[in-house]
């Protein structure tokens, strides 16, 4: 009986494995793909690096490598500061370091004693965004971080070119497409947005099609900066896929679409 369990228990933590690290193999060029399992907090290059330190991987988490061993996906060890696949359009890309400055107030020929000051100093983190230690970081193949629990609240442009920067919630995965366009993440502040589908759906005249969504919850992007799924902050008057008119209320989670909007049903 005991040998049947443990058989049991073997083939459960197979399939979780393989149902975490399936949807991975879509970012391996190659297709192939190996989890390593890791005894001690391991140095390893992610997949896409031409030049750059070996990050560290905290011990008993399991990686995903590629063929030459570089890492698709794995648990961080330390925060970290690492580039997504939106990196250009990162604005609050600063780090803040203190120095000390020291001021003599006798003399060079009597130096007693120092008065000091410490200061905190910006300095430009290049599009680097920094992630959670122990927490999941995966890469493209471009060494570019397309989803990872941000360790500081990140602004971000939603679109190219186009006006409008949000503001996206630390402790919280941030997650992009391969065009750098932001695919999920959870607001810091509420935010009117445009939903998929807003030209044909909308019904406030005045609105323009914006939709307020509010803080503190998960929120999805199509790769236009339209909203897929999010929370309403206000009561929103809409089209159902039917074509009929419908009104949510505040605090709903709704899904859009080119036909309509939708609320997520609850999990029972």
């Amino acid at each position: 009986m005991k040998v049947v369990k443990q058989i049991i228990s073997v083939k459960h933590v197979v399939i979780i494995l393989a149902l975490l690290f399936l949807p991975l193999l879509f970012f391996v060029p190659s297709g192939y793909a190996e989890i390593t399992n890791l005894t001690k907090d391991t140095k390893l290059h992610p997949q896409g690096w031409m030049v750059g330190d070996q990050l560290k991987f905290k011990k008993e988490t399991s990686v995903l490598t590629n063929e030459l061993g570089e890492v698709i996906s794995g648990i961080l060890a330390n925060d970290t500061f690492l580039r997504p696949s939106g990196w250009q359009r990162v604005f609050n890309d600063y780090s803040y370091i203190s120095t000390y400055a020291g001021v003599d107030p006798f003399s060079s020929h009597y130096q007693h004693f120092f008065v000091g000051k410490a200061y905190n100093i910006a300095v430009s983190s290049y599009g680097h965004l920094l992630y959670k230690g122990g927490t999941q970081v995966v890469f493209n193949e471009y060494g570019e971080v397309i989803s990872g629990t941000i360790a500081e609240d990140a602004t971000i442009q939603l679109v190219k070119d186009k006006y409008g920067l949000l503001n996206f919630r630390a402790d919280n995965i941030l997650s992009f497409y391969e065009s750098g366009v932001v695919k999920s993440g959870v607001l810091d502040e509420d935010t009117y947005l445009r939903p998929v589908g807003w030209k044909n759906n909308y019904l406030a005249g005045e609105s323009a099609g914006f939709v307020k969504f509010t803080a503190k919850k998960k929120i999805e992007f199509n790769e236009y900066g339209e909203v897929i799924s999010g929370t309403l902050k206000e009561p929103l008057k809409w089209h159902s896929p039917d074509g009929l008119p419908i009104e949510f209320s505040a605090n709903v989670t709704v899904i859009f679409d080119e036909t309509g909007a939708i609320a997520e049903k609850s999990a029972s």
